[in-house]
């Protein structure tokens, strides 16, 4: 069941929280059951792992709330049909009063994971306030160590840091990064960072964007496409994405690409990366992506295969004319209001 560390870890990550007044169609928050199915069922070459790990919001710690039995069923289906894909599961504990409270609450969430035959989980102290501080960064510490020691039905592989970008620390260096998450690196060996690079939305990532640690692998947290606006669609490839970041190394284990909401409208984002993943530079281009773009769309049901012609076109020049907004796209291919109209 362990990822041995020669193994790359990428993947794209259901992490992105949409709020209610950029829905689309009635619909945000995060994707649906069906959403889900459709990305994973479309994952193949080198893009093998499936992360949920939504944003909580104060009133509403979802990640941590235990399934109904609906919610329970719709997952093992899910895991179900993921033959080529490993459904990872992220975890928000936030602010940790005892370790023992957050001990027992998180080993009931994994314990219904376990049941639908999830292997695999992270724990999240991304964006929750008060995370970085040197008491709660301990208490983690002390959590994940117990919970190493407690569960071994299903592996913790990664955590997401409090400080997951170096802009987050006043230091301007590796080491000075390195050093406010130390304590964190005394957990086991076994188990990978999340860390976006030197920003939060990096434009540019290299395999030297890292903290300075010993004895640990990191995945890099590629926050491109993430918008925050449903009127925005990120047409433009990713810039600077050093070809060793999909590779497991003694100090890489790969990518995950955190997605926009809704999914249809990052197929070619998804394509990209894939061909990244297999070191096929030359395949990302406007004509290809349309046509990979196209096919999940129809497949779908999207839009009926008569049209499989004028929508890839229309796909390329959207991509060929870097058009960023929903209106512009809608104005310019009409056809393309399907999947762009909120």
């Amino acid at each position: 069941m362990s990822i041995p560390a020669t193994v790359p870890i990428n993947g794209i990550i259901e992490g992105f929280y949409w709020s209610a007044p950029n829905q689309v169609k009635g619909q945000f928050k995060f994707f649906s059951k069906t959403q889900r199915d459709q990305l994973i069922s479309s994952m193949s070459e080198g893009l093998n792992y499936y992360f949920y790990a939504p944003q909580d919001t104060e009133d509403h710690p979802f990640t941590m709330k235990l399934w109904d039995s609906q919610q329970a069923a719709d997952w093992s289906d899910t895991v179900s049909k993921a033959s080529n894909v490993s459904i990872v599961m992220g975890l928000r504990p936030r602010w940790i009063d005892s370790v023992q409270t957050s001990l027992q609450a998180v080993k009931l969430k994994l314990t219904q994971f376990a049941l639908v035959g999830i292997h695999y989980y992270i724990l999240c102290w991304d964006d929750t306030e008060g995370a970085g501080t040197t008491a709660q960064m301990k208490l983690q510490r002390d959590l994940i160590k117990a919970l190493v020691l407690d569960v071994t039905n299903i592996e913790l592989i990664g955590i997401i840091p409090a400080y997951y970008s170096r802009s987050q620390i006043s230091g301007t260096t590796n080491a000075a990064w390195g050093q406010q998450i130390s304590i964190l690196n005394q957990i086991p060996s076994s188990i990978r960072f999340f860390v976006t690079g030197l920003t939060v939305v990096p434009s540019s990532i290299q395999t030297s964007d890292i903290p300075t640690l010993t004895n640990r692998q990191f995945i890099f947290f590629d926050n491109w496409i993430a918008v925050d606006s449903s009127t925005k669609v990120t047409m433009s490839w990713p810039p600077n994405r050093h070809s060793d970041i999909y590779n497991a190394s003694a100090s890489i284990s790969g990518s995950v690409l955190n997605l926009a909401f809704p999914p249809e409208r990052i197929i070619h984002q998804i394509y990209a990366t894939i061909q990244r993943i297999n070191n096929k530079y030359s395949y990302i281009n406007s004509r290809s992506a349309a046509v990979y773009w196209s096919q999940y769309l129809l497949a779908n049901h999207f839009y009926r295969s008569n049209s499989s012609e004028q929508l890839e076109t229309n796909l390329q020049l959207a991509i060929d004319n870097l058009y960023e907004t929903t209106q512009a796209i809608i104005q310019r291919y009409p056809l393309l209001s399907a999947i762009f109209t909120n």
